[in-house]
């Protein structure tokens, strides 16, 4: 592909040859929209909500396949790029739709004997025990899907990569000053049947985990975007007044203006009182710096500085000012049984529905009991009457029971490969955007990977869009053509 100028002057994509341009502005530009509207009514976390978000991701892919129209062949060779990815997850997204389908009785009887037992007499064979649920499930699956081939037929070079990793920052702004807000004005209310009271911050989001969740994703771009930023300085010496220059011309720069957005969303993230929150953006930040030190020390000093900075100022200085003791005395007040006496939720208590929930996946191993199912199917698993679970506070425990072992698998391997591509990209590339996408993809991977021990941010479609977008920016990063006329590579 090559670069071309539209008549009115905007950057246009065409073959080599001179075939007509990609004209999808309009596309990437409802992208970047949907990443705003997604958390506004509850996390997207409401049938109504589900409805628009899915009809607005088709709608886009379907003008990205019309702006691509003459140029079949450039879109096929482009997608070739990312086959692996596209496999793993498609291949999730048709196991959904296949739990949904009704079987033949010998065939559910040999891959799912429970599944058999329970609809013995009573419903037509299916995988899914909860068919109307998981149909809603597998139109999300395939949304999330579509969005993620968006991103790869959109963003096609280093300009919409960081447009759209500064639009997921401007989200997570937004989102984290709404926060502020209303938990500073204490905002109590009702909204789609759901009882909201700010006691914490919580955004437009009906639960302060998710919001948290929601938080350490747009964080970690950003931190990756910093990190892109930091590394074009091309100022060099080791002298007292290169230090002094170099710090005055971070603090006039416009990446000055990008560190205070990241304090803004720091502030939120501390006062959503979320110990796995906090802990595992924080983890993230060391284990992927520390990750990224291992594989190249090419950017070592950036990175160190960004890293320093954003534990001294963020943690010491702003976390001190907003009460981020109040979230260590949580953690130091947690037990891990429910005989411990701690004064906060005890480990053991987070846990009972996640351990009472594998007799589900020993039951139904192989493809679960079907997307979106668990509140329904855990009923007779629970280890009490008395208290009632709708998730498993445990995203891995959840995954494995509504989608089998098969399910899980499927988006393990999308995710480690992910992972992957985003650690060779650290290792192998020179240019600092795609480096530091690169980090920003790994940090959003290991915070949510952490916080999913104790809670269901994957069960939150603003969430899993968001995350689907950011493993999505990680593959266009990792196949990013190299700058050759610039050094860049």
């Amino acid at each position: 592909m090559a670069i071309t100028k539209s008549k009115r002057g905007r950057a246009a994509y065409s073959d080599e040859g001179g075939a007509p341009p990609v004209r999808d502005a309009w596309v990437f530009w409802g992208l970047l929209a949907l990443l705003v509207w997604a958390p506004l009514p509850l996390g997207s976390n409401r049938t109504f909500a589900i409805g628009i978000l899915v009809p607005w991701v088709f709608a886009l892919l379907a003008g990205a396949l019309w702006a691509w129209r003459g140029q079949a062949d450039a879109a096929w060779q482009r997608l070739a790029l990312f086959k692996w990815p596209l496999m793993a997850l498609g291949a999730f997204v048709l196991l959904v739709w296949f739990q949904t389908l009704p079987l033949p009785s010998a065939w559910v009887q040999a891959l799912s004997p429970e599944a058999w037992r329970v609809q013995d007499g009573v419903a037509p064979f299916r995988l899914s025990l909860d068919v109307f649920q998981t149909r809603l499930y597998a139109a999300l699956s395939t949304g999330y899907f579509c969005a993620f081939l968006l991103v790869l037929l959109t963003v096609r070079d280093r300009a919409r990569l960081d447009q759209l990793a500064m639009g997921l920052v401007v989200a997570g702004v937004l989102q984290a000053v709404l926060a502020v807000v209303l938990f500073s004005a204490t905002a109590h209310y009702q909204i789609y049947f759901f009882e909201v009271l700010h006691d914490r911050t919580k955004g437009s989001f009906g639960y302060h985990n998710h919001f948290a969740g929601y938080m350490e994703l747009c964080l970690s771009i950003g931190v990756g975007l910093m990190l892109a930023r930091l590394g074009k300085d091309a100022s060099q010496g080791s002298g007292w007044k290169h230090v002094v220059g170099r710090i005055l011309a971070f603090v006039l720069s416009p990446k000055m203006r990008l560190r205070m957005l990241l304090v803004v969303m720091v502030i939120a993230l501390v006062l959503t009182r979320s110990r796995m929150g906090n802990a595992g953006f924080f983890a993230s930040l060391v284990i992927v710096g520390l990750i990224s030190l291992a594989l190249t020390r090419r950017s070592a000093p950036a990175m160190v500085t960004l890293v320093i900075s954003l534990i001294v100022v963020d943690v010491v200085v702003v976390g001190s000012w907003v009460g981020l003791e109040k979230v260590v005395n949580r953690v130091q007040e947690t037990a891990t049984t429910i005989d411990g006496g701690g004064a906060e939720e005890s480990i053991e208590q987070r846990q009972q529905a996640a351990l009472a929930a594998l007799g589900l996946v020993r039951d139904f191993p192989a493809f679960g009991t079907g997307g979106g199912s668990f509140y329904n199917s855990f009923m007779r698993y629970r280890a009490t009457d008395k208290v009632y679970f709708d998730h498993a506070h445990n995203d891995y425990v959840e995954l494995a029971a509504d989608y089998g072992l098969v399910g899980l698998g499927l988006l393990g391997a999308f995710v480690l490969a992910t992972f992957y591509a985003a650690a060779r990209t650290l290792a192998k590339r020179r240019s600092s955007l795609p480096r530091g996408i690169a980090f920003g993809v790994m940090m959003a991977i290991v915070s949510i990977a952490i916080h999913s021990w104790v809670d269901f941010n994957l069960q939150l479609p603003a969430n899993v869009l968001t995350l689907m977008v950011i493993m999505a920016m990680g593959w266009v990063a990792y196949n990013l053509p190299s700058g050759r006329h610039t050094g860049e590579q």
